[in-house]
This record gives C-alpha cells, sequence and structure tokens, in this order.
C-alpha cells in the first residue's frame, strides 16, 4: 500500500512528472512530496566567478525559489485536495543518490521520476531512475511526457504484425 510518494522535479517547464505523481496520489490516497535537488555550487557558477559575476550564486537560489513557486502553485490548482508539500535539498553526491537519501530519509513508498534524455556519447552514465533504484529499496515510477509517448509508424512486415496490437496502449509507466 503506497501512503507517501515521492516526486523528484527538475527546473524544466514540464510538469509531466509532478502530474503523473498527483494521479498516483489520488489513485492510491497517499501524501505527496515534491523534491528538487539543486546544486549550490554549479561548475558554471565557478566559472563565472573569475570573470566578475558573483551575483551567479543568487542565480541558483532564484533558480530555487522559482522551482519551489511553481510546485506549489501546481499544487494548488490540480492537487488541492490530497496532502502535498514542495521542498528544496542541496545536492550530496550525485542527484540519483541525493533522491533515494531524502526517499529513505522521508519514508516514502514510492519515487516518481522523468524518464529522462541519456546522451548517447557518455555511454557509461547510469540513467537517473537506475541509480535511485540501486541506492534504496523503494518502488521508483518512470514518468514520461506526452512527446515522448507518441508512436512511430511501423513500416513494411513490422507494420502487418503491429495491426493487431494497435488497439493496446504500450505506454503505461512501469514500476
Amino acid at each position: 500500500m503506497i501512503k507517501h510518494i515521492l516526486v523528484a522535479v527538475g527546473a524544466h517547464r514540464d510538469d509531466s512528472v509532478l502530474k503523473t505523481a498527483i494521479d498516483k496520489a489520488r489513485q492510491t490516497g497517499a501524501r505527496l512530496t515534491a523534491v528538487y535537488v539543486v546544486d549550490t555550487m554549479p561548475w558554471w557558477a565557478l566559472a563565472g566567478v573569475e570573470y566578475g559575476c558573483l551575483d551567479t550564486l543568487q542565480m541558483v537560489e532564484e533558480l530555487e525559489r522559482t522551482v519551489e513557486r511553481r510546485c506549489n502553485e501546481t499544487f494548488e490548482l490540480d492537487a488541492w485536495d490530497i496532502d502535498t508539500r514542495a521542498m528544496t535539498v542541496a545536492l550530496k553526491g550525485g542527484v540519483g543518490r541525493t533522491i533515494a537519501r531524502i526517499a529513505d530519509e522521508l519514508d516514502a513508498d514510492l519515487v516518481v521520476v522523468g524518464a529522462g534524455r541519456g546522451p548517447k556519447w557518455r555511454f557509461w552514465e547510469e540513467r537517473m531512475s537506475d541509480v535511485i533504484a540501486r541506492c534504496t529499496r523503494r518502488s521508483v515510477l518512470i514518468a514520461t511526457s506526452t512527446v515522448a509517448r507518441e508512436d512511430k509508424a511501423a513500416s513494411g512486415d513490422a507494420h502487418r504484425h503491429a495491426q493487431g496490437r494497435t488497439g493496446a496502449s504500450v505506454h503505461a509507466p512501469t514500476l
């Protein structure tokens, strides 16, 4: 039984991960916590210091507040009927490890993350969902955006074999 859901949100404007977590919390009656992991000393802030751009750290703090404000606005509009909260945490280690640690600390039953886009040239890096699953015993739900769910037309023999399966939805999030 799911009682607490932790959703990892990012700085991007795509709220599909947050909305997936809200839907799951509504289905299960669980409370929902959105967490934004922020690097308080990003590489670009340190690079800007040598050029006299000391206000880049203030930009990081402003981004932090913006993400938290966006989560709270989404909660007010879409999740007014469930117990929610938004929080930011400082990066300690990798992002996936930090989310796994927070999930353990908050005793979350389920962690919702986005599918992400793995860079093709950095083949040695793990997906964040894999890191979270490896670092905690919590279930991980990978939410995909509607853009990533578009079907591509099959061609040739594959099209004939796929005709019988066109009515089935293959885009359900997996645990």
